[in-house]
């Protein structure tokens, strides 16, 4: 038995031995050299920030997929950008995409090498009335004040599409002629699905026999707090994208007078349906971009949680425990499941003979539209409920783009010189939501998500949400970023 024991006891040491030995192989990427792949174009901020503010004054909101548009919004912010950037008017050829969305093509000296693709989108959520009287400045008003611009698009997207157009505007200043053709696309309806605007340029430039060597839309960013154990901040960068679908669930019985109501109700079913799919949430797992995450996390963490991450071989379950513990780390490990529309009945005495939800499924790479619908129509089990599609846009999980590739290490050396005196760890993840760049994913496997600005406190919580603004430097610090970018894709 002693024996047994010591040999136990061995066994366990050597594994936690290897266990050290492996976590502490594990050291973070070199500072970057001080000299970097070419100085950012001199920019006047305060003109910078004062064309962004022009762009957020034109109220390009999209209410849903196929719904009405202010069609004169949009191309009054046409009109506008042609104004604000005319050598980028002047030398790319634009082309106009089902009428209200953008490409832009700055023909390089090699034409023949693969191309870039940067993305963005005009469109923005809309401002619930309600919640408008708690801006500190109009939504679409593109006030400056305090260092920052302010309104709906500063964040999500309209700074993307303006930065890149200043970093362009900027280098065709100084002469500068791209190695390779770069492809700007600018979408007006990303909001409610891009079926409308980015999905028709990637079928046009698709056609056209376009195979870029790097897509870039938004989807992940730079900010403080984002990992447990990470210090100071750091910067995620999408490599793939959940998939989006809502399921309508009708049921049907019996209706008449409240007085006499029959053994089910219309209402009575979709209840328990619903509580049926919250009752069993789909399974989770560590693997794919999830556990690529961790493991790019690992060098950066602290000791004790580097032990954890380096061998998930061993520690994956109890990794997976801990990013369960809260909504974001869960929604990375499985397929979302989140009711969000019901409705029934005319009358409080009166028994419906319908009654519907809507419940939304952001899907995790590993599953399809087809496999959660089959699992939903399972777990509800229901003779008195139909089970369809919404007209929304649903897509299946992008797949996965290649971290080491040109494209990605490109991306993670350009963000690490975002912000002087600092080098950010740069952490491959999944993004929850939906972005244009899924239109590219059967095409490409260097498609990849990022916002070039350092968001600070409270500013996550602006995106869609109240007093959305953009502080000048972090706003320059965007230019930067595809400035720097696009003096690098010589080296794709």
């Amino acid at each position: 038995m002693k024996r047994l024991l010591l040999l136990v006891l061995i066994a366990a040491g050597g594994l936690l031995a290897a266990m050290v030995v492996r976590a502490s192989s594990l050291t973070a990427p070199a500072p970057l050299a001080t000299d970097d792949a070419g100085p950012a174009i001199t920019l006047d901020s305060a003109a910078a920030a004062t064309r962004l503010a022009g762009a957020i004054r034109f109220p390009t909101v999209s209410l849903r997929s196929g719904g009405p548009i202010d069609t004169a919004a949009f191309l009054g912010l046409h009109r506008y950008l042609e104004a604000s950037f005319p050598l980028v008017h002047a030398q790319l050829t634009r082309e106009f995409v089902t009428d209200l969305s953008l490409v832009y093509t700055w023909t390089g000296a090699d034409p023949t090498a693969a191309p870039v693709v940067l993305m963005g989108h005009m469109d923005v959520v809309p401002v619930p009335e309600p919640s408008r009287n708690q801006w500190t400045h109009d939504p679409f008003s593109g006030d400056i004040a305090d260092g920052f611009v302010w309104g709906r698009g500063t964040l999500d997207d309209k700074t993307t599409v303006l930065s890149i157009l200043e970093a362009v505007e900027g280098l065709l200043r100084e002469g500068y002629r791209p190695p390779r053709t770069v492809y700007l696309t600018f979408g007006h309806d990303e909001e409610v699905g891009g079926r409308f605007g980015a999905r028709p340029i990637v079928e046009t430039l698709v056609a056209r026999g376009v195979k870029p060597a790097l897509v870039l839309d938004e989807g992940g960013f730079m900010a403080a707090g984002l990992m447990p154990g990470l210090s100071g901040r750091s910067a995620i960068v999408g490599i793939a994208e959940k998939g989006y679908l809502s399921l309508r669930l009708t049921a049907r019985a019996d209706g008449g007078h409240s007085s006499m109501p029959p053994a089910r109700t219309a209402v009575g079913a979709l209840s328990r349906a619903i509580a049926r799919l919250e009752a069993e949430p789909f399974p989770s797992s560590l693997d794919g971009p999830t556990r690529g995450m961790v493991e790019a996390m690992a060098p950066f963490a602290p000791f004790g949680r580097k032990l954890l991450m380096a061998n998930l071989w061993l520690t994956g379950p109890f990794v997976a425990k801990g990013l369960a513990a809260n909504p974001l780390g869960g929604a990375l490990m499985h397929t979302t499941t989140a009711p969000t529309m019901l409705s029934a009945g005319i009358k409080d005495n009166v028994l419906p003979p319908e009654a519907e939800a809507v419940v939304n499924f952001r899907i995790r790479p590993g599953e399809t539209i087809a496999s959660v619908t089959e699992r939903v129509k399972r777990v509800v089990a229901d003779t008195l409920i139909s089970i369809v599609p919404t007209d929304s846009a649903v897509t299946d999980p992008s797949p996965v783009s290649d971290i080491s590739s040109p494209a990605y290490q490109l991306i993670a050396t350009t963000i690490r010189r975002m912000v002087p005196g600092e080098d950010p760890p740069v952490i491959p993840y999944l993004v929850m939501g939906g972005t244009d760049a899924k239109y590219w994913g059967p095409h490409s496997d260097r498609v990849f998500r990022f916002l070039p600005v350092p968001l600070g406190d409270g500013d996550r919580e602006r995106v869609h949400g109240v007093n959305e603004r953009v502080a000048f430097r972090d706003y320059s610090a965007a230019v930067g970023f595809f400035t720097r970018l696009l003096r690098g894709i010589d080296r794709l």
